[in-house]
């Protein structure tokens, strides 16, 4: 239930909080069904990477390079697949995905055959630093596939892809426009690049690479990561990431005193790791703890436990939820106040 619109443009945002609290309070989500519910499931316990504003190249981070890689089991995986069926009335949508790269798991067509078979669509992201088979795909039906650059050049692209090599990058991307270009779903695939301050002058020739294979381009302004890193950068920038224009400063200071409860990591996305375990949201860092099973924890009980936790009260609080989400939910007179301060015009690039 909604806050009547009359009490929301006459009362500050912090009173409507307040309010919305002692009318409602166990305001919770929408009933699975009525949207579509997007799982983020990392189906490996790590990445290849160490990107600089990424959690998972972090010191705290342990398992990923240098530590043993562990798989989430098939059958694991189809019971999750059977819940979340069952869960969102069949309303739900696989991306396999969130902090670790899929094809690094030996078996990944199996996995997305698996929730196929049982009506659930699947997507992948991948760093393209692997060498995969990319073959195994074309039986397949992917949703979406997700392909993160920041760079044409090693130089510009180590800056934030941190560990990676844009070498195999660029070989992977000829492969795959060769062994996929009649796939049904190559429409699907999104090269999407992120845009800060040290590679904007190579966001042209990835384009033009891009359109010569065939596929899509897409810019993203690059962004903090984890959520720790994000309430950090209201008070001062992080000297690893001050290549990063996007910050939550200026965030702040396009939106003011403006507040909303509005965030679809929340509202339509449930996050789990390759245990099966959900956490709070996806920009939470896989080294804190997890809140419970999936397969053991009813859905609103679970979505209950999301909502309730500090991390999205101090999240909400502070503005941090508009800047995560770019402010796409927000009135449209935020979104143009955030986009006015912005160094860079995406759509220059698209």
């Amino acid at each position: 239930m909604a806050l009547p619109t009359v009490l929301k443009r006459a009362v500050p945002p912090t009173v409507q909080s307040a309010v919305r609290k002692f009318l409602w309070p166990d305001y919770s989500p929408e009933t699975p069904g009525t949207k579509v519910i997007e799982f983020w499931v990392d189906v490996v316990s790590g990445c290849n990477l160490r990107c600089t504003a990424c959690p998972v190249g972090m010191p705290e981070y342990s398992n990923s390079i240098g530590q043993k890689l562990t798989e989430m089991p098939i059958e694991l995986f189809e019971k999750i697949c059977l819940k979340a069926k069952a869960d969102t009335q069949g309303n739900c949508r696989f991306g396999l995905y969130n902090w670790t790269e899929p094809t690094l798991h030996s078996k990944l067509h199996e996995l997305i055959a698996c929730a196929e078979s049982h009506g659930v669509p699947c997507g992948i992201s991948s760093n393209l630093n692997h060498d995969y088979d990319w073959s195994l795909l074309k039986p397949l039906h992917l949703w979406n596939f997700t392909i993160t650059v920041s760079g044409f050049t090693q130089r510009t692209y180590q800056i934030n892809h941190k560990g990676g090599r844009i070498e195999p990058v660029l070989a992977n991307l000829i492969r795959i426009s060769e062994t996929l270009g009649d796939w049904d779903y190559f429409k699907n695939i999104d090269v999407r690049y992120l845009v800060h301050k040290q590679n904007l002058h190579e966001v042209g020739l990835f384009k033009h690479f891009c359109e010569k294979l065939g596929m899509k381009f897409t810019p993203y302004h690059a962004y903090y990561m984890p959520i720790d890193k994000m309430f950090d950068g209201l008070e001062n920038v992080p000297p690893e990431l001050e290549y990063i224009y996007y910050s939550p400063q200026l965030v702040r200071q396009a939106i003011g005193d403006h507040r909303s409860q509005n965030c679809f990591m929340r509202e339509s996305q449930v996050c789990l790791d390759h245990e099966g375990n959900f956490s709070v949201c996806c920009v939470q860092s896989p080294s804190a703890p997890t809140i419970a099973n999936y397969l053991d924890t009813p859905f609103q009980a679970m979505q209950a436990k999301r909502y309730g936790s500090d991390l999205c009260r101090q999240c909400t609080s502070t503005g941090i939820n508009i800047f995560a989400t770019y402010g796409i939910q927000e009135p449209t007179e935020i979104q143009q106040q955030i986009e006015a301060l912005l160094p860079v015009d995406l759509k220059e690039f698209r």
